[in-house]
C-alpha cells in the first residue's frame, strides 16, 4: 500500500512540475561562426547566421549595438558585416541572434565572443600650431564641419551596397597605424582611428567597395574628405585628398576613382588616411581589407 501511495504522490508531483521548454537557447540554428576566428580591439567580424529553416528576418546584438543582418542566396543563411570598436575593452562579449519564422515562432542563439588586446602603438607628430591650438575661425569651422559628420554618418540604407571583398584604395602596402596615439607637437594627445597608406601627392584613389557618397567637402583636420555609405550604417573614409572628383549623391562602384591622394588637412605629408566605421564603431581597415566576403546580388 505504502508503495503505491509512493508512486500516486510521485506521478502528481511530477504532473506539478511544468514541462521544460522544448526550445533550446539555439534550437532552430545550425551553426553561428564568424570570420576571422580570432578577434581583436578593432576587428571587422563578418557573422554568418546558418538555420535549419527559412526565417522572417534575423537580427542581432553584440557589444551593445544592434546587427542589421541580411540573408544570402540561400534563405536559410544570414549575414552581418560589423566590428568591435578600437576602444572596446578585451573580454568575452555576448552576441545574441534572434530569428522570427514563419508562423511568429521566436527562436534565440547566444555565442560567447572573445575580444583580445591589440599592439597600439604611440608616436611623435609635428603639425602646424593651428592643429593643436585652434584659432576662432577654425574652432567655427571645426563645428560646423562635425555637423557635417553627423549628418553623413546617421544615413541609412537599409539593403548592403558592397559585393565581395574590400579592396586597397590605392596601390601602397598600409602602415601600422591603426589605434596609435599621436603626441602632436609634445601637446596633444589623440587617437589615430584609420590607417595611412604611403603614397605621392596625386596618386588615384578609388573606392573600396561600391556603395553612395555621402559627403565630399574640405574639412579642417581631414582636409578632403570623402566619405562612402556601403548600407546598414558601414561606411569608409578617405583623408587628406588633393582632388575630390565626387560629390554627395554619387553612386560608385568597386575600384571607381574618387580623388587623388594629398596631404591637405592635418598631415605631415603626403598619403591617405583610410577610416572605416561601423554604427559608431572605428575598426581596422587592414582587417577589413583581408576578409573574404561573398559577392551579393543586385
Amino acid at each position: 500500500m505504502r508503495g503505491f501511495r509512493s508512486a500516486v504522490m510521485l506521478i502528481i508531483l511530477a504532473g506539478a512540475i511544468p514541462p521544460m521548454s522544448s526550445q533550446s537557447p539555439a534550437q532552430g540554428f545550425r551553426n553561428v561562426f564568424w570570420q576571422p576566428n580570432e578577434l581583436q580591439q578593432g576587428s571587422v567580424a563578418f557573422i554568418t547566421v546558418d538555420l535549419e529553416r527559412v526565417p522572417l528576418r534575423v537580427t542581432g546584438k553584440w557589444i551593445g549595438k544592434d546587427l542589421a543582418f541580411f540573408k544570402s542566396d540561400n534563405p536559410k543563411i544570414w549575414y552581418a558585416l560589423a566590428g568591435a570598436d578600437l576602444e572596446t575593452q578585451p573580454g568575452t562579449y555576448q552576441l545574441a541572434i534572434t530569428a522570427v519564422m514563419v508562423g511568429g515562432r521566436v527562436i534565440h542563439s547566444l555565442r560567447e565572443v572573445e575580444i583580445s588586446a591589440a599592439n597600439f602603438r604611440t608616436g611623435a607628430v609635428e603639425v602646424p600650431e593651428n592643429f593643436v591650438e585652434p584659432d576662432a575661425a577654425s574652432k567655427k569651422q571645426i563645428a560646423a564641419d562635425g555637423i557635417l559628420k553627423n549628418r553623413a554618418f546617421s544615413h541609412l540604407i537599409g539593403a548592403p551596397q558592397w559585393s565581395g571583398d574590400f579592396v586597397t584604395p590605392v596601390e601602397a602596402k598600409p602602415t601600422d597605424s591603426f589605434g596609435m596615439t599621436h603626441i602632436f607637437n609634445e601637446e596633444l594627445s589623440s587617437t589615430h582611428r584609420g590607417t595611412d597608406f604611403p603614397v605621392n601627392e596625386g596618386a588615384s584613389v578609388v573606392a573600396s567597395n561600391s556603395g553612395t557618397v555621402v559627403l565630399a567637402k574640405e574639412l579642417f583636420y581631414e582636409g578632403n574628405c570623402v566619405i562612402l555609405d556601403h548600407g546598414q550604417r558601414f561606411f569608409t573614409i578617405y583623408m587628406h585628398l588633393s582632388k575630390i572628383e565626387v560629390k554627395a549623391g554619387d553612386k560608385l562602384g568597386k575600384g571607381e576613382r574618387l580623388g587623388l591622394s594629398g596631404q591637405t588637412g592635418r598631415v605631415t605629408g603626403p598619403h591617405l588616411h583610410m577610416g572605416v566605421r561601423w554604427n559608431g564603431a572605428y575598426l581596422n581597415p587592414t582587417k577589413l581589407l583581408r576578409l573574404t566576403l561573398p559577392k551579393l546580388g543586385p
